[in-house]
């Protein structure tokens, strides 16, 4: 009855999207379009040249399936032979990649790869004219619109022109019955910088600025937060505030005082996005959570905003910040209930991400999205978190139904420490366990002290075939282990030595598989098993990560807080 009702649902929308595609295919032909470009906005420099070369050399056809191919373009050997399954290449996000690059090769691949996709159909299809990817499509164009026009995708400038204000129309129509909102903001954006380029054909700028403003206020909360899901959306926000207060004349930005409320904007997002970020100028990574593999620098963007706020929020979006000399680690106390039905569970909640320097050297493993989708189709990674990771015994055959719940999360100092701990309870099949987690690090950055406390009130914990507190290495950290020692010799890029000391001599090394957010490469790596049982109704785990030494050199390295 469900799946009917859900299919029902999808049919509806996909009429009602439909009739509106007809609509501005219909009104597309009456309106007098300019002759030329109006204004074109510059290129924009996204500096992932690595991964632009690899979209282009084929490196993502190994996860996509055969596509047709037009005898039209089948000679021309640039063509990718398939598409990719599951992707979403009809967002255009690539361009941003791809437009850096900016010669012979990359224009011919971004002809034969736009004619593939099918756009420039006049048949409608709901995955290429979904609200979201249409509004990614036309921000991605008329951003891009200079490389797009050395690539020649386009025949003539009439054709271009008349792609571009079809989107206008079609966002235009569709955009009635969308609420305020994250897809609002980037249908509205879309269509201002579309109107960039063709000038004030539906709406006017002003007007456009004026929802736009809407859209932000509506997502901000009191204390100074947004009601979004990841710091992915957070910066694409910040870009596009950028872009808007870059691209905007001076006098639409000052009817309505709209130019101080962008710039009171940007003044909010800036300090959340400088607390998520990691030494290395990663996003904090957690079930589902940042680490996207982000189109724009986030320092780049940050250093271009006219800022007069330079502060660090050190709690946000449910994370806690904390800065000890060279250390800076993000530890998760979202207060969300989990539900997951497995026979092994590992709670993201009160996992913690740590940089020393610009060095990553504990991160979650944990799925993101990229320029083309989601991060699964590469490679599915699950439970890869800097946590507790529980395992029920064999014998038992069906999945158990996890549900975990925050309960309380502490962030303090005294006179020479900082302090960060956690209380959640985790159900498992009506039965109840809880995990408390403590973290104490010195002022001086050069140690941290962590314990684990996993107690059943009712129950004991001989059902588990092992509970194991585990820790994810970064693929650039070399380890090493003695045999029969409890003690684990962790060596930086930069010569810096930590070593990593547990309180039983049970701890092991296992590889996994690392999928980089910066180069989409997989990687191998490290991380560091304490596997503990208890036939008890409680579990007491310490472990201990300090600095043993460093080179000269780390001295002169920027550490950003």
């Amino acid at each position: 009855m469900l799946r009917l009702r859900i299919r029902l649902i999808n049919n509806f929308r996909d009429i009602f999207f439909h009739i509106f595609f007809l609509i501005s295919l219909s009104l597309n032909r009456l309106f007098k379009l300019p002759s030329d470009l109006e204004q074109a906005p510059l290129n924009l420099f996204s500096g992932q040249l690595v991964l632009g070369k690899l979209f282009i050399n084929g490196y993502f056809n190994r996860f996509s399936k055969p596509m047709r191919t037009s005898k039209v373009i089948e000679k021309n050997d640039l063509v990718p032979k398939k598409l990719l399954e599951g992707l979403k290449p009809e967002t255009f996000c690539w361009l941003y990649l791809i437009s850096g690059i900016n010669d012979q090769e990359s224009r011919d691949f971004t002809k034969a790869l736009v004619n593939e996709l099918g756009v420039f159909n006049r048949k409608f299809s709901y995955k290429i004219w979904c609200l979201e990817a249409t509004a990614f499509r036309l921000c991605s164009v008329c951003l891009n619109i200079r490389f797009l026009e050395l690539a020649k995708v386009f025949n003539n400038k009439p054709k271009m022109l008349s792609f571009i204000h079809f989107h206008v129309l079609y966002l235009s129509l569709c955009k009635t019955f969308v609420p305020k909102g994250l897809i609002s903001l980037r249908m509205n954006s879309g269509i201002f910088f579309a109107s960039l380029i063709l000038g004030e054909t539906i709406s006017k700028k002003e007007v456009l600025l004026a929802k736009i403003v809407k859209d932000i206020d509506f997502l901000m909360k009191k204390n100074g937060e947004l009601s979004i899901d990841t710091p992915g959306e957070l910066l694409e926000i910040f870009f596009l505030v950028n872009r808007l207060t870059r691209f905007s004349s001076t006098s639409d930005l000052s009817k309505g005082k709209k130019d101080l409320k962008l710039r009171g904007f940007q003044n909010q997002i800036a300090p959340i996005l400088r607390g998520l970020r990691l030494g290395g100028g990663q996003l904090v990574r957690t079930n589902n959570f940042g680490g996207e593999m982000i189109l724009w620098d986030l320092d780049k963007e940050l250093s271009d905003a006219k800022l007069n706020n330079f502060s660090i929020r050190k709690k946000n979006m449910g994370f806690y910040r904390i800065n000890s000399g060279r250390l800076t680690l993000i530890f998760d106390g979202k207060s969300r209930k989990i539900e997951k039905k497995a026979k092994s569970f590992c709670c993201p909640a009160f996992s913690f991400e740590l940089s020393s320097g610009q060095r990553t050297i504990f991160q979650n493993n944990s799925p993101f999205n990229f320029f083309l989708g989601h991060s699964d189709r590469i490679l599915k990674v699950e439970q890869d978190y800097n946590s507790v990771n529980f395992l029920k015994k064999f014998g038992s055959i069906d999945p158990s139904q996890w549900v975990s719940k925050i309960m309380e999360v502490k962030n303090y100092k005294d006179y020479k420490n900082n302090y960060i701990e956690g209380k959640k309870k985790i159900c498992i099949d009506q039965s109840d366990i809880y995990h408390s987690r403590k973290l104490s690090i010195p002022f001086s950055g050069t140690e941290i002290r962590g314990s684990e406390f996993i107690y059943s009130e009712n129950k004991d914990l001989s059902n588990f075939d092992y509970i194991n507190v585990q820790f994810f290495l970064h693929p650039e950290v070399h380890v090493w282990k003695s045999e029969g020692s409890n003690y684990f010799l962790l060596q930086l890029n930069n010569n810096e030595v930590w070593n990593f000391e547990t309180d039983e001599n049970n701890g092991d090394l296992h590889t996994y598989n690392y999928l980089d957010p910066k180069d989409l490469q997989i990687k191998r790596a490290f991380r560091i098993v304490l596997r503990r049982r208890s036939s008890s109704q409680n579990l007491f785990v310490t472990w201990r990560f300090f600095l043993q030494s460093h080179s000269s050199r780390i001295t002169r390295e920027k550490i950003v807080s």
